[in-house]
């Protein structure tokens, strides 16, 4: 069975990610693109650095030739932001990115966008899977890659000045070229080396860039900007003269940041930073919209300037629906995904490195003094995540736990405020403490997350819901 995730499908490579699942995935594209009448429309295809990427890649080329449907296949290895700018610029009837993102290297996937690059809602990926889950292997058309290129019907395409130059239009480009930043950049073996570095040349940025080459083993390393996977970009920040450091995951649509002084900056204080120099240095003024496991920062910055922080289900595809209804001017998620206002309805790290040098350029201050300064007005907010790793067996067991929990049984210091189940279980406590529990839709693992104003509240929090947890399953 091939199942979809919040973007797409993954799956272990030889396992369930085979060149058979993945003709079947292909062509239940295709049959859906030729309901629609879009086969002139065509699909973009690109591919990131894993194991056998291009050659999956190659494969869906040769099961959409096979239905007489246009193929744009991106050289060479791409960010996934790339194919979501392609198949907008090119009003393709859908995008498909070969990558597993920040996944283990023995992983393979697709990522799969709808027209005009937008992540599709869940009405299209359920009836997608139906489709795809019902094709039989003999029921996929081939056409030869060597002849679809003879034909015409497969085209190499390369994108990269188009898209670089996209992104340097929504900055403030001369700025950044009278800055003289100097940057650390980690892209992790992944693809986001072309466009940032590109992007660091133009603005004239004194750089250095550290694991570049092509690796599908990813150094031995998860392909995940965290610091835990950091190490040696903090290291070398804390030993150098850099303004920043800059790290990218897999497949270039995430970001990670160290300070100038070698420490680790979360997601979540990415994201508030950005949405508090969009408002308070830009005068960008809008809405947020965040996901349910990202920090509540945001509703007290939003709030202090008259709007609102919607809140939406784990996926960036509920990101890109919150930003379309409510016009807001920034939204992410606490995994490093990034997008704003008039760009790309999809996270992109090449984007959100941009913004982050332009931030250091406009404001002339240290990523640790903004840091700072947000902390003075709002409150510093401490953030902790647990991934609990469990048999699947256990699966009901831990659900049936966790849905009947008592909230004061993890914390007991205020009354709750809020009780919410849309996407896993999470619990809000009066004095802004949360948590939320959530199964991974990849791997049998249990997501815990929990914030506080206090520094070791969170902990204190995980560390009672994993008790809760556990014993159970210890009887």
């Amino acid at each position: 069975m091939i199942k979809f995730g919040t973007g797409g499908w993954r799956d272990i490579i030889g396992e369930n990610f085979t060149f058979d699942n993945v003709r079947r995935f292909s062509q239940g594209v295709a049959k859906k693109i030729i309901q629609e009448g879009k086969e002139k429309q065509g699909v973009v295809i690109g591919f990131d650095n894993r194991f056998m990427a291009e050659e999956f890649a190659q494969a869906s080329a040769e099961v959409f030739a096979g239905n007489d449907i246009q193929v744009y296949l991106l050289q060479p290895s791409v960010p996934t932001p790339l194919v979501n700018y392609v198949t907008k610029q090119e009003k393709t009837a859908v995008g498909l990115t070969f990558t597993a993102s920040h996944n283990p290297y023995i992983y393979n996937g697709i990522k799969y966008v709808s027209e005009d690059g937008n992540p599709a809602t869940i009405d299209i990926t359920d009836a997608l899977e139906k489709t795809i889950n019902a094709i039989d292997i003999t029921e996929v058309k081939i056409l030869p890659y060597k002849d679809a290129l003879n034909l015409g019907t497969i085209k190499r395409l390369n994108y990269d000045n188009e898209f670089i130059e996209f992104v340097e239009s929504q900055l403030n480009m001369d700025q950044l070229k009278k800055s003289g930043l100097k940057v650390l950049y980690d892209p992790m073996y992944g693809t986001g080396i072309n466009a940032i570095f590109t992007l660091l040349v133009d603005i004239r940025a004194q750089v250095k860039i550290i694991h570049d080459k092509i690796d599908p083993l990813f150094g031995g390393r998860v392909p995940a900007p965290t610091e835990d996977t950091l190490w040696r970009l903090m290291a070398m920040m804390k030993e150098g003269d850099y303004d920043i450091g800059i790290a990218t995951d897999g497949d270039g649509d995430r970001i990670a940041v160290v300070d100038e002084t070698g420490d680790y900056v979360d997601a979540n204080e990415i994201l508030a930073i950005l949405y508090y120099y969009l408002m308070a240095y830009k005068k960008d003024q809008g809405h947020v919209v965040r996901n349910i496991s990202t920090t509540h920062l945001l509703d007290d910055i939003a709030e202090s300037y008259g709007y609102t922080c919607y809140e939406k289900p784990v996926g960036f595809k509920h990101i890109a629906e919150g930003l379309i209804d409510t016009n807001a001017v920034l939204g992410g998620e606490s995994s490093g995904g990034i997008t704003i206002r008039g760009h790309l309805l999809e996270k992109d790290a090449v984007l959100s490195a941009g913004l982050l040098l332009e931030m250091l350029a406009e404001t002339g201050k240290t990523l640790k003094e903004l840091r700072q300064e947000i902390y003075q007005k709002y409150g510093e907010r401490f953030y902790k995540e647990y991934n609990y790793e469990y048999e699947p067996k256990d699966i009901d067991i831990i659900h049936d736990t966790i849905a009947t929990i008592q909230p004061e049984k993890m914390y007991d210091r205020v009354p709750l405020s809020a009780y919410k189940d849309y996407d896993g279980f999470k619990w809000e406590w009066e004095d802004g403490t949360w948590c939320l529990v959530r199964f991974s839709g990849t791997e049998p693992v249990l997501r815990m997350t929990a914030e506080a104003k206090d520094g070791t509240r969170a902990e204190e929090v995980i560390d009672k819901l994993i008790q809760i947890v556990e014993k159970p399953l210890s009887i």
